[in-house]
């Protein structure tokens, strides 16, 4: 190497080491049976490997790294070694343990059935294998929940019969393998354990069996406790021999395949075995039979009007006793009725089997002879018999020959021209009828004519009704008239006058009734009258309580809805019968009924009252009585209905009660009523039962459920006395009343001397004299409102009824505001009107609140020196004449205020002149809103108490003669407010 160069050299170290093994994924591996397990071998080594050896127990199983176990069993368990070699001289391996999780499996030792004897001490194994081991193993006994041993042995000492039955052996593990969540799993085994013992005290069922004669009958006898060896059973009748009856003799169960009333009785049963016999026991069996016609009525009968004594007559037995009862027409024949008698005779043939024979008699006071036949017993009768069994029936069609009757419902048709009319005569007869139509006096029958005009057609059904169709298309006014139907047949012959006309207005309805009664609706039903050829009539009710009765008799019940006297009125569209909602509870009401179409209406139908039930009367919320003191305390929930308490009292071991009071209450409303009080109750029992109920003040039938009495003192004092709480609110509230009413009043006396003093200032003032009504036939302006704000307005409108000329009207007509014909509304005529649609006052506007309004009314007036007034719209607003009001707005009437209304201020002040109270609700207004500002006469104020809303004015009519004194212009100005 030449001198002064140097040498560069890499070394690379390799250096190898033997394998290191981990095994997974978790060691031990948990695995749960029948589930795939899989062996992972981990090798880290240089040389790599590229395969391992997996052994077991010497035994060569696999190369690859993972090694799976498909549905591994209890034989794949043990340990596993994955062995590794890189050509080192050390080799590496590593041991994976494999546990198979199962679980329980439980087996009993020996047979599956024992058999002991009394007094034997019976011992059973039950085997448990699992992995891992069970966490519990327990004996249970089949009904007898209560029964529980531990462990795998079964001891039962000095065994009974009460030992024999089914014992389970029961045993839980847990299984946890590796990487999935635990679970519980548990299994079981029986054993069934005979103690040798005679049968115990037998039982049939069903106990009280009840068959149906021709039906199946099975009985059924248990023995408990059953016996073993397994019992037999013996069956018998009482009053025959032992060797028993028809049907199974030995077995459990006893068989009559149809019974019939022989098989009625009493049967036995007895259970034994090779050791003994049980205690029998005994059922009695009850034969029904359903009812069974003996004699069944005649299926057609013809018979005549007029006839008399005729009867129809039905028989039937059975068991139990049947009822029977009468149909006509599918509805049942009532007693009272006043057409019919009904007589019924039962006769006990045997085995309590009963005879029935029932006769309808055609008999009775509201036939015209008392027994012939009429018209109207035409038609099917049903006589049927039931009892417990079964229910049979025989019919009759009774056909009654008479001579024709109309039973169309109208007199009249209605039709329009060129219509096509079709009138119907409709009656009933048998034999069957013959019609013949005729037109006005003209006695010739009509003919189907050739040209078609008029078209006859008959038709029936099948209750001997026949109906004759004269059909005319295209109808004329010489087409409209009476009609003639005449009718005959063998019998009679009749002629019926139905009139064609004009369709028109409804006719009223008659016999209105009420059908139903609620506490808050009544349903009535009504005969229709004559539509007036309009099918779709509609109706309307008009009703109206009627004064007294049960009124309301608290102070915050609500009112009934409309007062006595007022009619209301209630749609019932086209529904009749018509049900009329949101009614009060226990009032009567007034019903009329009125029918509408498209042509009119009908007048009224007469008057029919109804009176609505009563939702539920309370019972008391508590009583209380002191035998000591002889008081009786009553506590009433809130009601307002009018009620009284009915006290009574009962006395040794019967059980009866005795009225011994009745007690008026004054019910409160909204809250709990309570009368405290001495009760005689004339008894020596120290500690009697009282008891109480509410019954209506006007209906003492009428009441709710009992409240039994609380005996002693201390009841009564705590029914009697106040809770502190509402002592204290009271006090609270009172002091709180009286301190309101106290500034009221001191507030009304200071307005009222101020106003006295404005009032004084105006009377000696020249210069403001506005008038109501104006000279030359000029306009003035409207009296303004009394309102609070307004207080310049308010005197004006006193000053200017001083100076008014007594010789001119002060209105036009009573009343503020009414336009009379021909009268310009602006004064032109010289009409004074309350209120005009150019009038800028505060009254017209709605009462707008600004003062400043009457102010500027008062200034025009003084400056014109009674001329008219000033027109804002005229003159290009307020600002025009007084730079006061030059921000004044312009106003615009939006509308005749004819009838609006003031509130009075006597209502809230006594003095006529001090500052008025108006109204929170008022007209719309042009000016600025300030409805919503507060008022000082209504804060504080409740409901009742706040001035109305709308109200009317009206004046006295010595306006016109002129006023003496200043103090009595304001009285007579507002004579009187009608609210």
């Amino acid at each position: 190497m030449p001198k002064g160069q140097t040498l560069d050299a890499t070394v690379t170290l390799n250096v190898n080491y033997y394998p290191r093994v981990t095994v997974g994924p978790e060691n031990p591996l948990k695995v749960e049976a029948n589930v795939t397990a899989t062996l992972v071998c981990t090798v880290d080594s240089k040389p790599s490997v590229g395969s391992v050896r997996w052994m077991r127990d010497g035994s060569f199983i696999a190369t690859a790294f993972r090694h799976a176990i498909p549905k591994v069993t209890l034989q794949d368990a043990g340990t596993y070694t994955c062995h590794a070699d890189n050509g080192l001289e050390r080799k590496g391996e590593r041991s994976l343990t494999l546990d198979v999780l199962y679980p329980p499996t439980v087996t009993i030792e020996g047979p599956s059935i024992r058999e002991a004897q009394v007094e034997d001490t019976l011992t059973v194994h039950c085997n448990v294998t699992a992995n891992p081991p069970p966490s519990s193993i327990e004996w249970s006994r089949e009904g007898r929940p209560e029964f529980r041993q531990s462990g795998n042995i079964l001891r039962l000492s000095r065994v009974t019969a009460d030992h024999a039955g089914n014992y389970t052996c029961r045993a839980v593990n847990t299984i946890h393998p590796t990487g999935a969540e635990s679970r519980e799993h548990f299994a079981s085994a029986s054993v069934i354990i005979r103690v040798r013992h005679m049968p115990g005290p037998a039982r049939v069922t069903p106990d009280s069996p009840v068959a149906a004669e021709g039906s199946r009958v099975i009985l059924t006898c248990m023995a408990i406790p059953a016996g073993w060896p397994e019992s037999t059973y013996k069956w018998w009748k009482e009053g025959e021999n032992t060797r028993g009856v028809s049907g199974e003799f030995f077995g459990s169960k006893y068989v009559i395949d149809s019974v019939h009333l022989g098989s009625e009785g009493t049967y036995k049963c007895l259970a034994m075995n090779e050791i003994g016999n049980g205690e029998p026991a005994s059922v009695k069996l009850t034969v029904h039979q359903p009812p069974k016609f003996t004699i069944k009525l005649q299926p057609h009968v013809t018979r005549k009007v007029g006839e008399s004594s005729f009867k129809a007559t039905c028989t039937a037995q059975g068991k139990p006793k049947p009822i029977v009862r009468w149909l006509k027409d599918d509805e049942e024949l009532t007693a009272g009725a006043g057409l019919y008698e009904v007589s019924t005779e039962s006769t006990e043939i045997r085995s309590n089997v009963t005879s029935v024979q029932s006769t309808l008699g055609f008999v009775g006071r509201s036939r015209p002879q008392s027994d012939e036949i009429i018209p109207g017993d035409r038609g099917k009768y049903t006589c049927v018999f039931e009892n417990d069994v079964k229910k049979v029936e025989s019919t009759m069609m009774l056909k009654v020959e008479h001579a024709p009757i109309a039973v169309h419902q109208h007199g009249k048709v209605a039709y329009n021209l060129k219509q096509t009319a079709e009138i119907a005569c409709k009656v009933q007869a048998w034999p069957k009828p013959e019609f013949q139509w005729s037109f006005g006096t003209n006695t010739a029958p009509l003919q189907m004519s050739s040209d078609g005009h008029y078209d006859i057609s008959t038709t029936s059904d099948n209750y001997d009704v026949y109906t004759s169709i004269l059909k005319m298309p295209d109808i004329r006014e010489r087409d409209y008239g009476e009609y003639s139907c005449r009718v005959a047949n063998g019998l009679g012959t009749i002629t019926s006058t139905i009139r064609l006309q004009p369709k028109g207005a409804p006719e009223k309805p008659t016999n209105i009734k009420a059908i139903d009664m609620g506490p808050s609706h009544v349903a009535l039903l009504w005969d229709p009258g004559f539509d007036g050829g309009l099918p779709n009539t509609k109706y309307f009710v008009s009703y109206r309580r009627a004064a007294g009765g049960d009124e309301v008799v608290a102070p915050d019940c609500a009112a009934p809805r409309g007062p006595a006297g007022q009619w209301l009125e209630f749609d019932c569209r086209s529904s009749n019968p018509c049900n009329v909602t949101s009614l009060d509870q226990h009032q009567t009401y007034s019903f009329k009924v009125k029918a509408y179409n498209t042509k009119g209406h009908s007048d009224y139908s007469d008057d029919v009252s109804a009176t609505t039930a009563v939702a539920k009367i309370p019972a008391p919320q508590r009583v209380s009585y002191d035998p000591e003191a002889g008081s009786l305390a009553i506590n009433v929930g809130p009601t307002c209905l009018a009620l009284v308490a009915a006290v009574e009292k009962s006395e040794g071991s019967d059980n009866t009660w005795r009225l011994v009071d009745v007690w008026q209450l004054e019910v409160l409303g909204s809250v709990a009523t309570q009368r405290e009080g001495s009760l005689d109750l004339e008894t020596s029992n120290p500690e009697p039962r009282i008891r109480v109920r509410l019954c209506l003040k006007a209906d003492h039938q009428k009441c709710g459920e009992y409240t039994d009495a609380e005996i002693g003192p201390s009841y009564i004092a705590q029914s009697g006395a106040l809770a502190t709480p509402t002592l204290i609110a009271l006090v609270v509230s009172g002091a709180v009343f009286l301190l309101f009413a106290a500034l009221l009043l001191l507030f009304c006396r200071c307005r009222r001397k101020h106003a006295a003093k404005a009032k004084d200032y105006e009377m000696d003032s020249n210069a403001v004299r506005p008038s109501l009504v104006a000279g030359n036939g000029q306009q003035t302006q409207a009296p303004p409102p009394y309102y609070a704000e307004n207080k310049a307005l308010e005197h004006s409108l006193d000053l200017a009824l001083a100076l008014e000329d007594p010789k001119s009207p002060a209105y036009a007509q009573p009343g503020y505001g009414y336009h009379q014909p021909n009268h310009n509304i602006n004064g032109e005529n010289g009409v004074n009107m309350g209120y005009m649609d150019n009038s800028y006052s505060n009254s017209n506007n709605g009462g707008s609140v600004n003062s400043q309004d009457s102010l500027w009314q008062m200034k025009l007036a003084a400056a014109n020196g009674g001329n008219p007034p000033y027109d804002p719209m005229q003159h290009g607003g307020y600002g025009a004449a007084d730079p006061d009001y030059a921000t004044y707005p312009h106003l615009t009437q939006h509308e005749d205020y004819r009838e609006s209304y003031n509130p009075s201020r006597q209502e809230f002040c006594p003095d006529p002149y001090a500052a008025v109270v108006k109204s929170k609700k008022h007209m719309d207004s042009p000016y600025h809103d300030v409805s919503g500002l507060p008022d000082p006469y209504l804060e504080g104020l409740d409901e009742d108490t706040k001035p109305p809303q709308h109200v009317s004015l009206s004046y006295d009519e010595s306006l016109e003669s002129g006023y003496s004194t200043p103090n009595s212009r304001g009285r007579r100005v507002i004579r009187e407010i009608i609210v």
